[in-house]
């Protein structure tokens, strides 16, 4: 079992940094923090990550392309972006390259204890792994799904919301990662909204083959769960 994270902070604000690194350090975890891609290479620190926490605009080698390579190289590594970056087409970027969680700045220090609270629990619990067989394969490039019965078009929003399910351990997010993945801190958007989305969504995956249910509240828990093998390429 998890008792503590070795954590690595890569963000160019120092004082950002610095706050994010006594925040973490202060829950008991091992913080390392450095300013760019490159100085995480010097530090040789890449063996021994459990949860990269990356601002996107960094000098040097960007924040996506980091995760990307760190994931790649080690999958069980646990990803929280944070950044101005906020449309969701950055989004659906981020989650691309392996992002868990993708937080918008400015980041209050009780979001972000709730966030690295999370991708604990989920360091925790096993992965579990989609099998390749009748797999529903989301294309973030096209805006798709394929299925055996045939393809259809995704929202920007719709992708970034299968990527963000797919690549969660049990396939699981909690209702508040999943409004934050459709519009961050917009006071429109409210559970009913992301229950609308999620039933369109449902129907779109059903007229491609996809006939049980395949997006299930688990309201015990606070979140949905992606019920089919899933493939984003």
């Amino acid at each position: 079992m998890v008792t503590h994270l070795n954590i690595v902070v890569v963000e160019d604000n120092d004082d950002l940094r610095e706050s994010i690194v006594e925040v973490m350090a202060s829950m008991g975890h091992r913080v390392l923090g450095v300013s760019c891609a490159e100085a995480l290479n010097d530090e040789n620190a890449q063996a021994m990550i459990d949860l990269l926490v990356v601002d996107l605009n960094l000098p040097g080698e960007d924040g996506v392309s980091l995760a990307r390579r760190l994931r790649d190289a080690q999958p069980g590594l646990r990803v929280l972006m944070m950044t101005a970056r906020g449309t969701v087409r950055d989004k659906v970027e981020g989650y691309g390259a392996g992002a868990d969680i993708y937080l918008t700045k400015p980041v209050s220090i009780e979001e972000l204890t709730a966030a690295v609270k999370s991708l604990e629990r989920r360091l925790r619990a096993p992965l579990v792994q989609s099998g390749d067989g009748m797999a529903l394969t989301v294309s973030l490039a096209e805006l798709n799904a394929k299925g055996p019965r045939g393809s259809t078009e995704l929202s920007a929003v719709e992708a970034a919301l299968l990527s963000a399910l797919a690549r969660a351990p049990g396939h699981r997010l909690a209702y508040w990662q999943l409004l934050e993945v459709m519009t961050p801190r917009d006071a429109s958007v409210s559970q009913a909204n992301l229950a609308v989305r999620l039933t369109r969504l449902r129907k779109k995956l059903s007229a491609i083959g996809f006939e049980r249910t395949t997006l299930q509240v688990v309201r015990q828990e606070g979140c949905y769960q992606l019920c089919v093998p899933v493939r984003i390429v």
